[in-house]
């Protein structure tokens, strides 16, 4: 991509300060979350559902360390809105269930600034971008096709993102592995951010414009699994949602190989 919006230096200030923060999920419920009392800003219970979260903060990495070296603003945007939507998510689940954290200590603390501040910081500086931003042509256009698949996938997981959020029992009754109504929310704002992902990448219709967003897809099914291996004995391994979550894990998987090479699915 020869031409585009430069992307503002704050806006590459502000994603590597997100590496920071998910660098905090990385350290304690990616790498330890059987201690997510001791670790964490909450004890998440039982252990292989804050494995869970871990593996979704390993899987975002990638996309936020590429996010703090962009230079097109039309190779970003992709990313933007469901960053925002996400932390906006997991700041009204901090509310909703203000009881269950371990107030006081330094994990409760970073997990709050963490969310507190990263939906008005996304809002200001996408307005700010915005208003910079020039039409630029779509050097690699997407198929109909493909764009399709997105966009039916995204609203599909999308839809089950918010609505768990809305309803977390939905999400719990049925789950092949314990989880309480907190964590529930969490993952469902995971969820959410995915489906938006495809969303906003059918939307773009340019492969160059969301390769950045690629490593999101492709990493939460080997990463997730990886962290529930760790506990095999806290996972329903035959349960028909498990089965479901991989079916749909995968396709996004596919999905986002497609974007990352740029292949071209026929009209």
């Amino acid at each position: 991509m020869t031409e585009g919006s430069k992307v503002l230096s704050a806006l590459l200030v502000w994603f590597a300060v997100e590496v920071v923060f998910a660098s905090f999920g990385l350290v304690s419920v990616a790498l330890n979350p059987a201690n997510s009392a001791e670790n964490f800003a909450w004890s998440v219970q039982p252990p292989v559902t804050a494995a869970i979260i871990g593996g979704f903060y390993l899987a975002s990495a990638p996309f936020l360390i590429l996010g703090s070296f962009a230079k097109l603003w039309e190779t970003l945007r992709v990313v933007v809105i469901p960053a925002l939507v996400f932390t906006a998510m997991l700041l009204i689940a901090t509310w909703l269930h203000w009881a269950n954290f371990l107030h006081g200590t330094p994990a409760f603390w970073l997990w709050y600034i963490s969310y507190l501040t990263p939906p008005f910081a996304f809002a200001i500086l996408y307005v700010l971008q915005w208003r910079k931003q020039q039409p630029v042509p779509k050097y690699e256009p997407m198929g109909t096709a493909f764009r399709t698949l997105l966009i039916a996938l995204g609203v599909l997981i999308t839809a089950e993102g918010v609505y768990t959020f809305w309803n977390p029992t939905h999400f719990i009754e049925p789950q092949a592995f314990g989880i309480t109504p907190l964590t529930a929310r969490t993952l469902a704002g995971w969820i959410t951010c995915v489906g938006l992902v495809l969303l906003f990448a059918a939307a773009e219709g340019a492969y160059e414009r969301v390769r950045i967003a690629s490593p999101f897809l492709i990493l939460p099914l080997p990463f997730i699994w990886m962290q529930m291996a760790r506990f095999p004995d806290q996972v329903d391994w035959t349960h028909p949602r498990l089965l479901l979550m991989a079916g749909v894990l995968a396709l996004c998987s596919i999905l986002g190989v497609y974007m990352a090479r740029g292949l071209r699915l026929r009209n």
